[in-house]
């Protein structure tokens, strides 16, 4: 199907900026895992081919956010303009909340290579067939896996953590729920979880539980921060009265921005 895009958007900018880790680029192509499905993607200008419906699209990559309004919110100075020029089109996605939250848990002191490793494997172990890929690890299959099965995935330390969110989860807990509250309140409820501080809570929130004006701290925003608003002490707190209500775009950006420095 091809699609043509009236609103902003730049698929690798989206896909290549550390908040999902189960898409590969394969030529001029995306190929990923979501929602148990194999879906392949190429963007070229306003097109975006896909074998996926528009509403899946739309909704996945938050197509539905007016961008063009977010961004010029967070236009603010002259130190951030050129990061959202920049980057224009870079898209926060709409993530399942139990999958963000494993990988974010996963995530904690790790790089993105790893993480990505990670998760393929326990998917390669624990998820079911798809294709010739596999699906993210229901929350009864990871909470039914022994720690030693678990660790063998890579996991080290985090084997408790993951083995006990999945129980949580696999016993009833509402996490989409959590949407429904304010920040702070969902927060306070994710920060229950084993092997969920701050960050992790953060992107958990931003990522997959709508709450658009999380602002997760960190090595990379930290760095980012210190270096362009020296001013700044509490970053956490800084990044959300500043940035405001999308205070969570502007974070993405600025972590992304990061990234890129780091590896030029």
């Amino acid at each position: 199907m091809r699609i043509r895009l009236s609103v902003p958007f730049h698929l690798d900018h989206t896909l290549n900026s550390g908040q999902v880790f189960r898409w590969k680029k394969i030529g001029d192509r995306w190929e990923g895992i979501v929602t148990g499905k194999k879906i392949s993607l190429f963007q070229k200008n306003a097109v975006v081919e896909c074998d996926c419906d528009r509403n899946f699209l739309f909704s996945y990559f938050r197509l539905d956010d007016n961008l063009d309004e977010i961004l010029s919110s967070l236009d603010k100075d002259e130190i951030i303009h050129p990061i959202l020029m920049d980057l224009w089109g870079l898209r926060i996605i709409r993530q399942d909340p139990w999958e963000c939250l494993i990988s974010f848990i996963i995530s904690a002191f790790n790089n993105v290579p790893r993480i990505k490793h990670i998760i393929e494997t326990l998917s390669k172990t624990y998820g079911d067939p798809s294709g010739s890929e596999f699906t993210f690890p229901s929350p009864h299959s990871l909470a039914t896996a022994s720690l030693g099965q678990l660790r063998a995935c890579g996991l080290g330390y985090r084997d408790k953590f993951v083995q006990t969110t999945a129980q949580i989860i696999d016993s009833g807990f509402p996490l989409q729920s959590l949407s429904s509250m304010n920040y702070r309140d969902a927060k306070k409820s994710l920060l229950r979880f084993p092997g969920v501080g701050h960050k992790v809570a953060d992107c958990v929130l931003l990522f997959s539980l709508e709450k658009l004006e999380a602002f997760p701290c960190d090595v990379n925003i930290k760095t980012c921060i210190r270096h362009l608003y020296p001013h700044c002490s509490d970053i956490n707190t800084f990044g959300r009265d500043y940035f405001g209500a999308y205070a969570g775009y502007a974070n993405h950006y600025l972590y992304h921005y990061q990234r890129l420095k780091k590896n030029r």
